[in-house]
């Protein structure tokens, strides 16, 4: 099975981007091939790297979206079987892609959803998450889509532009209102580098500094990203924190 894992980047730290691809790279799923596409600030660096490098011209702002759409029109236009998802910030475990493969080939499933990790940012796990469980929702990261279900991403793509804030759970209710045969992976082998507020705060811990979360006005049909502590103040002022 040929799998184009792609990745959006922006304005990620190199350090980043290497352990990103190079965890692609490891995968003990041998036909891989890495789509890392800049959203309109290309790193040269990455030239030298064995990925498909795009480069769009201009930043879109819809955290990464656009990138995401691009590639994945792409990669169905060469051949491949398979879409995966990887941020820029974020890193697989080497087994990542043969344990969806394997399990895709099990249960004839159309998209097989992964497990994560969630990573403080130092590099060190915060803890196996819960909610990213192929039944209540699905994390850009963790999906894996094979041919039948391209159709999904198309639609998604297409999606109104103020909706990229939450746009995995657009992708996750197109997804579940579709026929697409779903099955899921209980092992955690997406390790993802968490900056939410919530995460922190469910499982005890005081939110790292630059910790984000979302507010929605009631006449707002979707949130708007903040700062956790502005965000705070601002839900205390009677805004609605998500």
């Amino acid at each position: 099975m040929r799998v184009a894992v792609i990745t959006p980047y922006f304005k990620e730290p190199l350090d980043q981007l290497r352990l990103c691809h190079e965890s692609v790279a490891a995968q003990t799923h041998v036909d891989v091939t890495h789509f890392m596409v800049a959203d309109g600030l290309p790193n040269p660096e990455i030239d030298s790297w064995p990925v498909r490098h795009l480069a769009l011209p201009w930043n879109h702002g819809d955290y990464g979206d656009t990138p995401r759409a691009v590639a994945a029109m792409s990669a169905s236009s060469q051949g491949f079987d398979a879409i995966a998802f990887l941020d820029a910030d974020n890193w697989y475990d080497p087994e990542h892609l043969a344990t969806l493969v394997g399990i895709q080939a099990l249960t004839k499933a159309h998209i097989v959803t992964a497990t994560r990790r969630l990573i403080r940012p130092d590099g060190s796990v915060l803890a196996v998450c819960k909610q990213s469980n192929g039944v209540d929702f699905c994390d850009m990261n963790c999906f894996f889509i094979t041919r039948p279900a391209f159709a999904a991403i198309g639609a998604w793509a297409f999606k109104d532009p103020r909706a990229s804030i939450v746009d995995d759970y657009v992708l996750w209710g197109l997804i579940r209102n579709s026929n697409a045969k779903l099955a899921h992976s209980a092992e955690p082998t997406v390790n993802y580098r968490t900056m939410w507020a919530m995460t922190y705060i469910e499982h005890g811990e005081e939110p790292p500094p630059g910790s984000r979360c979302m507010l929605r006005s009631p006449d707002e049909p979707y949130p708007k990203m903040f700062d956790y502590w502005t965000a705070r103040r601002m839900h205390e002022a009677g805004l609605e924190l998500t």
